[in-house]
């Protein structure tokens, strides 16, 4: 295979969005077609150039300047994260009805997060997921301005720290590729750096931010594209630290605190979830609590929580489609949903929980009892799901954005890809732990039918099947007239945050002196960013190549 051949998965959404935009600016939309066309070309070049050799293959461009290479790298990881972004969001871009403008700039986001996970080094990583954080502030504008949507700065947070971590590892390091940088650079201080980069990209913080606020928003397309594109890359941030560290964080402190955060950031969504009035605020938190048992899994820093917070990321990734095309009503396809989302045995989800505890408890000492408190936190999310059952819809989502049949097709698929788990942990995320994790003993293994671990076993097949079997026949007799739809109180109601509110309310209307808010007026800053041309797009990106790499 090539090593050109790595190009193509990032390339050809950029393509696609040349096209669309070219034949927009004279008058002809080419419809979904050319955006799906865009979206499934790079996820197909993601497989055909993976799977023949299902090794690392990298290819370097040039130099981005100061010593810092212009690498490109498809290997597990890449693989594993470019599948969670392209596919969610070539399924919404096939089905849901777009602009020439919003479908340009959604396969131009789709490109940096592809190009941000095929980053062969740090900085390259940040620079690409910096676009691809700028493209979805433009598409979430450009779709509603009124809508709720995070400021541009809170998005480029993350990826300016993670530049700064990038240039400490070039100086200290002399390299900030991933497979070169020496163990001794990645310092306490460093990955404490690099880590509060990967929870500001992907928001994973235990109070409500931009993954769940975007479910509120009237329209759905803008938010599925950007929550596909930008949430799996402070994941794949925490993953690549692995590699950085040889297999291992600098100290069992930060396995501890971030899976901490995790369970933080999951038990907040169910609390959220539990106490939702309208069934679309219950959906907002599905992502939001996938995520925080995801990052407590992949905090155990072993590969079996490795494996397992992979997969339960990946079905996260499947979810984002799924919401996006949800209706807001009830019927059959939102109670699918539901018991998709909270992890009801046999599902995928339902394997992958199982398994994150099982590592927990296989870690030892304080993690622990972190597994017992996922346990818990999972009976929260139980709850939070018999109650969202009832709950009317919510705000109305447009019926033409909406797809029942395909969204109640991809949450039957997580449950009936329970007895699958193990084949899908073998093909799908043992590569990724073998690849950050070669210092450590895999002790994955049982083939297609089950995951064997150190001090466990789960009989994939021989579980799930029958209790597959068992729920399909309960619900071929049943009827769903027979499930309650009444609404139910919450477990418990969420504490006032009124003193939040007033100190937030008092930071907002703090003001700049008149003489420097012309320079400092980060609204007008945005807003120029948003309704910039496609034109002046494509020249500051020329411009900024050119300035970087002189």
């Amino acid at each position: 295979m090539p090593s050109a051949a790595v190009l193509a998965p990032v390339v050809l959404p950029f393509l696609a969005a040349a096209v669309i935009a070219g034949f927009g600016i004279t008058g002809i939309s080419l419809g979904r077609t050319a955006a799906a066309a865009g979206a499934w070309s790079s996820a197909v070049a993601l497989v055909a150039v993976w799977l023949p050799v299902r090794s690392s293959l990298e290819l370097l461009l040039g130099q981005l300047g100061y010593g810092s290479a212009l690498d490109l790298r498809l290997d597990g990881v890449s693989f594993a994260f470019g599948l969670m972004i392209v596919l969610p969001a070539a399924v919404l871009l096939t089905l849901q009805p777009r602009t020439w403008q919003e479908t340009a700039i959604a396969l131009l986001g789709v490109g940096a997060a592809m190009a941000a996970v095929e980053g062969g080094g740090v900085l390259l990583t940040a620079i690409a997921g910096g676009t691809a954080a700028t493209v979805a502030v433009v598409l979430l504008e450009t779709e509603d301005p009124a809508a709720p949507r995070p400021s541009w700065a809170l998005l480029l947070a993350g990826w300016l720290a993670l530049s700064l971590g990038g240039v400490i590892l070039q100086v200290g390091g002399g390299t900030a590729v991933y497979s070169a940088v020496p163990v001794a650079t990645v310092t306490g201080a460093l990955f404490a750096l690099l880590a509060a980069s990967a929870l500001l990209a992907s928001c994973l913080l235990p109070w409500r931010m931009w993954p769940s606020k975007l479910w509120s928003r009237p329209s759905l397309r803008a938010a599925g594209i950007s929550i596909a594109t930008l949430y799996p890359l402070g994941f794949y941030l925490l993953v690549r630290a692995y590699e950085l560290g040889d297999g291992r964080y600098p100290s069992p402190f930060f396995n501890v605190l971030l899976a901490v955060i995790g369970l933080g950031t999951a038990f907040s969504a169910a609390a959220r979830a539990q106490a939702a009035a309208t069934r679309r605020e219950f959906f907002g938190e599905v992502i939001p609590g996938l995520g925080g048992f995801a990052l407590a899994s992949i905090a155990l820093g072993t590969p079996l929580g490795l494996v397992a917070g992979l997969v339960i990321l990946a079905t996260a990734s499947a979810f984002v489609a799924c919401l996006a095309l949800l209706p807001d009503r009830a019927g059959v396809a939102s109670l699918v949903t539901v018991a998709a989302a909270v992890g009801l045995p046999p599902g995928i989800a339902f394997g992958a929980r199982v398994l994150g505890v099982a590592g927990a408890f296989e870690a030892g000492d304080f993690l622990g009892l972190v597994g017992i408190a996922g346990a818990a936190v999972w009976a929260t999310w139980m709850v939070a799901g018999a109650r969202a059952i009832g709950l009317p819809g919510g705000r109305g989502h447009p019926a033409a954005e909406t797809f029942p049949r395909v969204a109640m097709f991809i949450a039957a698929g997580t449950l009936l890809l329970g007895p699958a788990i193990a084949a899908f942990q073998l093909g799908f995320a043992n590569p990724v732990a073998a690849e950050v994790m070669r210092s450590s003993a895999a002790p994955l293994g049982g083939g297609l039918t089950s995951v064997i671990t150190v001090s466990s076993l789960l009989p994939a097949v021989t579980l799930f099947a029958p209790l597959l079997v068992i729920a399909i026949v309960a619900y071929a007799v049943s009827s769903t007239s027979a499930i309650k739809t009444q609404a139910r109180p919450a477990l418990f109601k969420l504490p006032s945050f009124a003193l939040v509110a007033q100190a937030r309310a008092a930071v907002r209307a703090a003001t700049v002196p008149e003489q420097y808010r012309s320079i400092l007026n980060v609204r007008e800053l945005e807003a120029a960013a948003a309704g910039g041309g496609m034109v002046l797009w494509l020249v500051a990106l020329v411009a900024l190549a050119f300035a970087v790499t002189r």
